[in-house]
């Protein structure tokens, strides 16, 4: 029975169907370039537009140009660690001695004879330097934060050059964060904001200062004395 209403609904829908497919106009692009010449027209006589024919036409997205001094938003996110171990050791040992064989002479100063009986002045030494340093160093940081930067200068080829400074001081502590590189206007996301994997030649720097900073820094002294210090 079920078989037969079934059998019935088909047989009556599929004639409808090929005088639908028959009847209705084929709708081309405005201009033709798709293969054939414009089916339907404005009721102005000018060829119907797509949006006018489609009701699920959308207009292409438009890039926006960038200019100087727009502001792009960045979120830098880096993770990475190291560890190095070091363990140097230097030994230096001199032994010399000298012997003077021989007085000079100078009438006009000294009267001093050319030889002695007496045994001459030696002089001998030994010199045993040894060295030796161990270290072990550990590190670990992640960054993830936000820093709003600013077009720079535009390239030829239309990439951006991106430049941006944040500075935060809490108390005594404070430091200065700074952020470079080249990003292309297709990579910039809505509301103006991009990844930082997305910069290309990046360069990141941060600079700390306060006491915390002060106490475990090398002093310049300490520096030039472990560049300079001899062997």
């Amino acid at each position: 029975m079920l078989k037969n209403i079934i059998f019935r609904f088909c047989f009556l829908i599929y004639p409808l169907f090929i005088f639908i497919l028959l009847t209705v106009q084929t709708v081309f692009a405005q201009s033709g370039s798709l293969g054939g010449a414009t089916a339907l027209t404005h009721p102005d006589g000018r060829p119907l537009k797509m949006a006018e024919a489609s009701l699920t036409w959308e207009s292409a997205p438009r890039q926006k140009v960038y200019k100087e001094q727009d502001i792009i938003h960045v979120h830098y996110k880096d993770q990475w660690s190291y560890n190095n171990a070091a363990n140097n050791q230097r030994k230096k040992s001199i032994k010399s001695s000298a012997k003077l064989s021989g007085w000079f002479k100078w009438p006009d100063l000294f009267s001093m004879p050319v030889k002695s009986d007496d045994a001459l002045p030696e002089i001998g030494g030994e010199l045993d330097h040894k060295t030796q340093s161990q270290g072990n160093l550990s590190r670990k940081e992640t960054l993830d934060f936000h820093i709003s930067c600013q077009v720079t200068s535009v390239m030829e080829n239309g990439n951006l050059f991106i430049e941006g400074t944040f500075s935060s001081n809490i108390g005594e502590e404070g430091k200065i964060m700074y952020l470079c590189g080249y990003v292309r206007p297709e990579d910039i996301g809505p509301g103006n904001t991009i990844e930082s994997n997305k910069i290309a030649e990046r360069f990141y720097k941060e600079i700390p200062s306060g006491s915390s900073y002060d106490a475990v820094r090398r002093t310049w002294g300490a520096r030039m004395i472990e560049q300079w210090k001899p062997l």
